[in-house]
């Protein structure tokens, strides 16, 4: 089993690389000038300069900690956090109820349980809630259009200047992104424009180093955006990693085969990459997932399936009401057949 390490012991190695332009940094070279303990080097990932994967989870920690015994019993290793409220989701305070009446704990306790049981953190903004309570969720949406855009991307900035002396805390920028059929005048320029303002938003906080995570195009399920433009975004950048969700456009119909060549065509083109979702269900009938977890697993594709809760009566929960397996037949199985991808 992998092991993600403590990080503090590098805060002062990473003070040391800060005198460094961030123009001589790109993903094809950061890992050989830096002391960054998590880099990207041409399609990989690695730690501390060795290649690595890793297996995990999406969460909802923001309405309340989990226990963290559990997941370690199923021997979790990276958590995607969910943040439904980015306008007033607190970064490191007491718990507040904000304007929907719900309440929200704060990233950075999230984080501090998450570290304490040797899990890496990536947040993920998935909604913005507006002064009456309204929420928005970013699925499906062109982000530069939205009127909120401007204060997204400062609170953005807040979180990356909060976390930036943390490197065991990732940043997404945004959930699944534009149309599932490339409609509402979808561009894969429009995506490479998007991107990069929202990378290059956080990479104006100084000294934030953090691995930045990148969506794809069609809600976040094709790569065919990645494939066209993200050699071009990632080429004057560092730690720049892409994230793609299987649903539908990767479980129906499919071959491990067919699976394994597309994964192996994103490497063949120096796509760094990882599958931030896999769940059983979407928008129609249960799907087949053994195909592609065996896919990825023997890809070494780091893998987080959708999700972490407990619910009895939700296809892609993991978990029952009483913390067990949520695993028959109406939900393919899900949470033994993932339990048992974790564990191998």
């Amino acid at each position: 089993m992998r092991q993600v390490k403590t990080f503090y012991s590098f805060i002062l190695l990473i003070i040391t690389c800060l005198s460094c332009s961030q123009d001589d940094y790109s993903n094809n070279n950061v890992a050989e000038q830096t002391t960054d303990p998590f880099t990207i080097s041409g399609p990989h990932l690695l730690y501390n300069n060795e290649i690595t994967f890793y297996k995990g989870v999406n969460a909802m920690q923001t309405f309340g900690l989990v226990d963290p015994g559990l997941m370690n019993e199923w021997k979790v290793e990276i958590v995607r956090e969910f943040v439904g409220n980015l306008r007033e989701q607190p970064i490191d305070s007491d718990p507040i109820q904000a304007s929907d009446n719900k309440w929200y704990h704060s990233l950075q306790t999230i984080v501090n349980q998450n570290r304490d049981n040797n899990k890496i953190t990536i947040i993920c903004p998935f909604g913005w809630v507006d002064n009456e309570g309204h929420q928005i969720l970013f699925t499906g949406l062109n982000p530069s259009s939205q009127y909120f855009y401007a204060d997204y991307k400062t609170k953005m900035k807040e979180i990356a200047e909060h976390f930036k002396d943390q490197p065991d805390v990732w940043i997404e920028v945004w959930n699944e992104p534009y149309h599932w059929n490339n409609e509402n005048n979808y561009t894969h320029n429009l995506w490479l424009s998007d991107m990069t303002d929202m990378v290059e938003n956080l990479r104006q906080v100084p000294g934030f180093r953090n691995i930045v995570i990148v969506p794809g195009n069609e809600q976040g399920q094709s790569e065919e955006a990645i494939l066209a433009k993200g050699n071009t975004l990632i080429e004057d950048k560092f730690n720049v990693l892409f994230d793609l969700h299987a649903y539908e456009k990767w479980l129906v119909n499919t071959t491990e085969s067919q699976i394994i060549s597309r994964l192996n065509n994103l490497k063949e083109n120096d796509i760094p990459f990882f599958i931030g979702e896999i769940g059983v269900k979407n928008v129609g009938d249960i799907m087949p997932i053994q195909n592609f977890l065996n896919a990825v697993n023997s890809e070494q594709v780091s893998t987080l399936a959708w999700l972490w809760n407990q619910n009895s009566n939700y296809s892609n929960a993991l978990l029952t009401n009483d913390g067990l397996p949520n695993s028959n037949f109406n939900n393919n199985y899900w949470g033994l057949t993932y339990k048992e991808f974790l564990d191998d």
